[in-house]
């Protein structure tokens, strides 16, 4: 018998690696539906295996299937984010090049503008002080142009006539024949280039020595004032080589076809994936505008190959670990669970006639779980029963609770509108009301003498600042009671949605909550009172609506419990990260109120459970206990005892927003 479990036990394993060659031939031939119908075949087709040997070839079958189906996700949603990394680093590789263009040429206009806003070039160029001026500036003409890092300089008058222009090969300081030329008919045959404002213009050119940096500014007095006296052009030739070890970028720049279109023109970046790198092209335009040479950067694939290799190790590593997993469970199940099983349905079978476990199906089964079903069903009816009359009294209970909970947190959002409406009445109180009416009676009577009525004017026009000081104030007011009754308005509405739906969590930001809050409770009830709220906020998980009745429902508490105290009233709110878990965030409401003695800490939280011995119901902060809980959180409070305040600490979840970098 050994012998054969053995055997058995072997046939298993070797079952086992049939699934695992499946899944390689899967992974290889891309035939994953044909694969996974061979896989569960093998793992269901018994159906005289014992349970052991079932739960084996399920788990099995469950790895195949999950390694299939994780190497499907990797494939559809990781690699292509290592590929659209790819995309934009290659994007970042050709704007880099181009950026180094754009570097390059800033330093050209930085220097031609330094000599063409200049008051001794002005009058250089007028024809004053020429010698003086070369001499001092603009000798030795090698150094000097080495000194601006540009290959040429030319200063062009107005007449087209060149003032001064050198241009050397900053390697060889040998000078470069025909490029000072090139860029005084430049300056030429684009007279308005440098004219048409006070700055300098810069971009690329082609010469008979290659692609030049050109830089052109007009000869302006040194608050750029003054009739143009010609122009300064500066120009460097563009090197490559040092281009690319600047960047650190593969990239060239071929001659623009002569089909060049105006999309051709635009400013798109065209990319193309290929085997080995991404290849992206641009068309580089001249200081015209005009098409000038085509911009091909390329960019190796490492990110994709480095995908592809984290893949297929994480698949290697899948298969590994399933394995180790299956052989674990498989020893697991076969000492603690089947053996166990056998044990469990003389114990089921004797506790079925007390009626004390409820019914369970799959009484048709031929294994040991078929014989513990039907050994267990034998006292199923009765603890159905039980189990059906405890869901009905929960079912009730919670009714009772969420609406005597929505009645207390209606009451609390109306006691700052009935604070508000007392506040408007009082500034139209009865007597002084009642004299303007008086006065305003005998001002249109017509037997009133002309002394009388002059003062009944004065008064009048005197209760009109009043009047207007009661209206703005009562504005102030009916907005506050519009917060409040909207705040009752979305209590009603979040608790009517409970009948239909879970709690939504959602993002919320604490301090703007504070402040809406604060100011429909504590600004209303008790002006006097000093609030002090954290100057950062925080961002938490929970659902908006019901956290802020928990937090009007602490500062109704803290309010009452301030009410009455010999001292200035003050709450303060803090706000910083739990000391026991880094996830959570701990929110700690302190007043300055009645206190607490240590054995109430923890009673006020339970239900029929107050504060203060006038208040009913006890609702209140068990309510708040309840809320939280379902958000994730808790709640508890400190006080170092009576008539020395109280603290009530929240910690809720942070929330944490997953965002995707490229590198």
């Amino acid at each position: 018998m050994f012998q054969f479990q053995t055997d058995l036990h072997q046939a298993h394993i070797y079952r086992g690696l049939v699934y695992y060659y499946c899944l390689f031939l899967a992974y290889e031939k891309k035939g994953f539906l044909l694969h996974v119908v061979n896989i569960v075949s093998l793992a269901f087709g018994s159906s005289l295996m014992r349970i052991s040997s079932k739960i084996n070839s399920a788990l099995f079958a469950a790895v195949a299937c999950g390694t299939l189906a994780t190497f499907a996700v990797l494939q559809s949603t990781i690699k292509p984010q290592f590929d659209e990394i790819e995309r934009a680093s290659a994007q970042l590789n050709h704007k880099r090049v181009t950026d180094a263009f754009e570097t390059y040429t800033d330093k050209l206009k930085t220097a031609t503008q330094d000599y063409a806003f200049w008051d001794a070039t002005y009058k250089f160029m007028r024809g004053e002080d020429t010698a003086a001026y070369i001499a001092s500036t603009l000798v030795p003409e090698d150094k000097l142009v080495e000194n601006l890092d540009v290959n040429a300089l030319v200063f062009l008058g107005t007449d087209n006539i060149i003032r001064w222009g050198v241009a050397y090969d900053l390697n060889t300081h040998e000078p470069m024949d025909g490029i000072v030329n090139q860029l005084v008919q430049f300056g030429i045959d684009h007279p308005m280039i440098a004219n048409s404002e006070p700055d300098a213009r810069r971009g690329l050119i082609q010469s008979t020595k290659g692609l030049l940096l050109v830089a052109i500014a007009p000869v302006l007095k040194g608050d750029r004032t003054g009739e143009p006296m010609g122009k300064v052009i500066s120009a460097k030739l563009l090197d490559l080589e040092a281009a690319k070890e600047l960047t650190g970028v593969d990239f060239s720049l071929d001659d623009v076809p002569p089909s060049t279109g105006a999309v051709d023109l635009s400013n798109d970046i065209a990319i193309e994936t290929l085997i080995d790198q991404i290849q992206t092209t641009s068309t580089i335009k001249d200081l015209l505008g005009q098409p000038l040479a085509r911009l091909k950067v390329n960019s190796p694939r490492d990110v994709s190959r480095a995908g592809a290799s984290a893949i297929r190790s994480a698949m290697l590593m899948m298969i590994m670990v399933g394995l180790a997993a299956i052989g674990i469970l498989w020893a697991f199940l076969e000492r603690t669970v089947v053996s166990r099983v056998a044990a469990l349905k003389m114990h089921f079978a004797t506790a079925g006639s007390s009626g004390k476990i409820a019914e369970t199906p799959g009484t048709n089964g031929t294994d040991e779980i078929g014989d513990l079903a039907r050994s267990f069903n034998l006292m199923a009816g009765q603890v159905n029963q039980l189990r059906d009359a405890l869901a009905d009294s929960s079912y009730r209970s919670g009714l009772s609770e969420w609406a005597a909970g929505t009645l207390h947190n209606v009451r609390n959002g109306l006691a700052p509108v009935t604070a508000t409406t007392w506040q408007v009445q009082q500034l139209f109180d009865g007597p002084w009301l009642k004299n303007i009416e008086m006065a305003a009676k005998e001002h249109a009577e017509a037997a009133t003498t002309p002394d009388r009525r002059e003062k009944l004017n004065t008064f009048l026009v005197g209760s009109a600042a009043r009047f207007v000081e009661a209206a703005k104030k009562t504005t102030d007011l009916t907005a506050k009671i519009n917060n409040a009754s909207q705040a009752i308005v979305d209590i009603v509405a979040e608790f009517e949605t409970y009948a239909h739906r879970k709690t939504i969590l959602e993002p919320v930001d604490l301090l703007p909550m504070f402040k809406t809050v604060a100011a429909s409770t504590i600004d209303v009830q008790m002006k006097d009172a000093e609030l002090v709220l954290p100057h950062a906020s925080a961002v938490i998980t929970g659902n908006e609506v019901i956290l802020r009745q928990v937090i009007s429902n602490i500062f109704v508490n803290a309010v009452e419990a301030i009410e009455g105290q010999q001292h200035p009233g003050r709450i303060e709110v803090s706000i910083a990260t739990s000391g026991q878990n880094s996830g959570l965030t701990r929110i700690a409401i302190s007043d300055n109120g009645e206190g607490l003695e240590s054995d109430r800490l923890e009673a006020i939280f339970r239900r029929g459970v107050s504060t203060r011995n006038r208040a009913s119901g006890g609702l209140g902060l068990h309510w708040c206990a309840n809320a939280l809980k379902v958000m994730g959180g808790n709640i508890r409070a400190e006080s170092d005892g009576p008539g020395l305040g109280a603290t009530i600490i929240l910690e809720l979840p942070k929330y944490e927003a997953k965002l995707k970098e490229a590198a």
